[in-house]
C-alpha cells in the first residue's frame, strides 16, 4: 500500500490518482523490477477494445512496472511525493491579466451601488419624509449589493470544492476501472464508483451554474467591470469574519435607531400624540369601555357600537384611530427587531459550531483515515470517503458563513427601517456515499 504523508491530507484526491496504480500493482502480488525510475503518470480509464484479454495483460504489466518504480518502497513513495508536489490549479474564473485587481470589501461595495443610483441623490432642502425615504432607499440598494457581493463569494468557494470533490471521485472511479479490468474488482463495485463520479459532476456543473447566476447579480446591481467574469477577479478567496453581534442591552439603542430611519415613525408618533393630548379629561377611558362592549357586542362578527348612546365626536374616533395606528406600527418595529435579532445569533451560532467543531472533526477523521492507511489498516475507498466527508464538512461551512453574513445583513435592514423579510436557512449538504468498500 503507498504511503502518504500527513501533510497531503488535502492533496488527497490528486494522490490517489497518482498512487493509483501503484495501489493496483500491490493487488496483483508480482515481484518488482530493480531498476528504479519515476513513476509514470496516472493512465486514463481504459476505454472497451474488442481484446479484453490484451488489454488486461498490458494492463496488469503497467502495475507491475508501476510499483517497480519504487524498489525502496515506502521511502521512494514520500521522496517522489516530495519532488512532485502538484502546483495549484489556476481558478478557472479569473485570467491571468486580472490576477492582481483589487479585492473588493464590504464598503467598496457600498459606494459601488450608490454610484449607480442617482436617482437617490438627495438635494438641499428636501422635506424630512422625503429624505428619509431616499435615505431608506439608499440603505436597501447597498444592502442588496452587499448581500450578492457575499453569494458571489460564498458561490465561488463552494464550486472550488466541489471541484476537489469530483476530482476526488474521479480518482476512486478511475482505481475501481483499473481493478476490475485486472480482475481484482466486480463490475458491480466499480459502477458504484462510476455513479458517485457521475454524482459529483452534475454537483459541480450544478455549483458552476450558481457561481455563474451570483456573479451575473452581482455585476448587474454595482458594475464595476465590463463583464460578470471580470467581477470575480475583484471577490476575495473566503468571506471575511463577521461582524460581532450586539447584545441585549443595546436593545434600546438598537430600538432608537431602527425608529430614527423610518420615515412614517415621526409622523405617526406625533399624530398620536397630539390626537390623545385634545382629548377631555377621562374620555380616552370612556372610548376603551367603549370598543371593550362593541366587541363583546359585535362577537363572532365585527364590533357594534350600542345604538341607544350617541356617537362619538370626530375627535374622539380620530384619537383612537391614531393611538392604534401608532400601536401596530410600534409592535411591527420592535417584532421585526426581535426576529432579525434572534435570526442574526442564531445563524452566527451554527456558523460558530460549523467552524469550531463540526469542520474541526471531519479533518481529524481524515487524518485519523491517512494514518491508519499508511499503517495498511484500512484501504484506498475509506480514505476517499474520509477525504469526501472532510470536503462535505467544508461545505456546509461555507454555506454556514454565508447564511450567518445575510442574517446580518437582514438585521442592518432592519436598523435602516426597512421591513424584516428573513431568510431560509441553507441545507447542510450530506457526505457523498462511500461507494466500495475494503481495501
Amino acid at each position: 500500500m503507498p504511503f502518504v504523508s500527513l501533510r497531503w491530507r488535502g492533496a488527497v484526491p490528486w494522490a490517489l490518482g497518482a498512487l493509483a496504480t501503484a495501489a493496483l500493482a500491490q493487488a496483483t502480488h508480482d515481484h518488482p523490477p530493480a531498476a528504479p525510475a519515476a513513476p509514470p503518470a496516472p493512465a486514463s480509464v481504459p476505454s472497451t477494445h474488442p481484446d479484453a484479454a490484451a488489454d488486461a495483460a498490458a494492463a496488469w504489466r503497467a502495475a507491475n512496472e508501476a510499483v517497480g518504480a519504487f524498489p525502496r518502497g515506502h521511502a521512494d513513495i514520500v521522496r517522489w511525493e516530495r519532488a512532485h508536489l502538484p502546483p495549484s490549479a489556476p481558478d478557472a474564473s479569473s485570467t491571468p491579466a486580472t490576477a492582481t485587481a483589487s479585492q473588493w470589501t464590504l464598503d467598496d461595495i457600498r459606494r459601488l451601488a450608490l454610484r449607480q443610483r442617482a436617482d437617490l441623490l438627495i438635494p438641499p432642502g428636501l422635506g424630512v419624509v422625503e429624505r428619509l425615504q431616499r435615505e431608506q432607499a439608499a440603505a436597501e440598494a447597498v444592502l442588496q449589493a452587499q448581500a450578492a457581493w457575499i453569494e458571489a463569494i460564498a458561490a465561488r468557494a463552494q464550486r472550488r470544492l466541489r471541484e476537489e470533490g469530483h476530482h476526488a471521485a474521479e480518482s476512486g472511479a478511475e482505481l475501481a476501472a483499473r481493478m476490475q479490468r485486472v480482475g481484482n474488482f466486480s463490475a458491480e463495485r466499480a459502477l458504484r464508483e462510476a455513479t458517485v463520479a457521475h454524482a459529483t459532476a452534475a454537483a459541480l456543473e450544478q455549483a458552476r451554474l450558481a457561481e455563474r447566476q451570483a456573479l451575473v447579480r452581482l455585476w448587474q446591481t454595482v458594475g464595476g467591470a465590463a463583464a460578470p467574469e471580470a467581477v470575480s477577479d475583484h471577490l476575495p478567496r473566503a468571506l471575511p469574519a463577521l461582524p460581532p453581534l450586539p447584545g441585549d442591552e443595546a436593545r434600546p439603542t438598537l430600538a432608537a435607531q431602527q425608529r430614527a430611519h423610518h420615515p412614517q415613525w415621526p409622523a405617526v408618533q406625533a399624530e398620536a400624540e397630539r390626537a390623545r393630548a385634545a382629548l377631555p379629561p377621562g374620555a380616552w377611558e370612556a372610548l376603551q369601555r367603549a370598543v371593550d362592549a362593541a366587541v363583546a357586542r359585535g362577537a363572532p362578527l365585527a364590533p357594534r357600537l350600542d345604538p341607544t348612546q350617541p356617537r362619538w365626536p370626530h375627535g374622539w374616533e380620530a384619537a383612537l384611530h391614531a393611538q392604534q395606528a401608532f400601536e401596530r406600527l410600534q409592535r411591527q418595529l420592535d417584532g421585526d427587531l426581535t426576529l432579525a435579532l434572534a435570526a442574526a445569533r442564531h445563524a452566527a451560532q451554527q456558523a460558530q459550531l460549523q467552524r469550531t467543531v463540526r469542520l474541526p472533526a471531519a479533518q481529524r477523521l481524515e487524518e485519523e483515515t491517512l494514518l491508519r492507511y499508511n499503517g495498511m489498516l484500512v484501504g484506498t475507498w475509506e480514505l476517499l470517503a474520509a477525504a469526501r466527508e472532510r470536503l462535505a464538512a467544508q461545505e456546509a461551512t461555507v454555506a454556514a458563513e454565508r447564511d450567518a453574513w445575510l442574517a446580518w445583513l437582514d438585521l442592518q435592514t432592519v436598523l435602516a427601517g426597512l421591513p424584516y423579510r428573513g431568510r431560509t436557512a441553507s441545507a447542510t449538504p450530506d457526505a457523498p456515499d462511500t461507494a466500495a468498500k475494503g481495501h
